[in-house]
């Protein structure tokens, strides 16, 4: 049971960081070709490899949350 509530607060965690990272970048007024582009602006800030690692930190937090609920006791 905790495995199952540590990886889904870890998923959660990722899941949300992930979204505020994808919507702030949105925050600014540039595009590309008349079209906005958020992974654009995250590669000019220098914050794409974060959002690599929340999107790894959610992966993680899913696979603990499966784990904990496959295994038995």
């Amino acid at each position: 049971m905790k495995k199952v509530i540590l990886g889904s607060a870890m998923f959660l965690a990722g899941l949300i960081s992930t979204a505020l990272l994808l919507s702030g970048s949105m925050a600014n007024e540039w595009t590309i070709n008349g079209e906005f582009s958020s992974f654009w602006n995250l590669s000019k800030y220098g914050l794409f490899p974060f959002f690599c690692t929340f999107i790894l930190v959610a992966i993680a937090g899913l696979a603990v949350a499966i784990w904990g609920i496959i295994e038995k006791e």
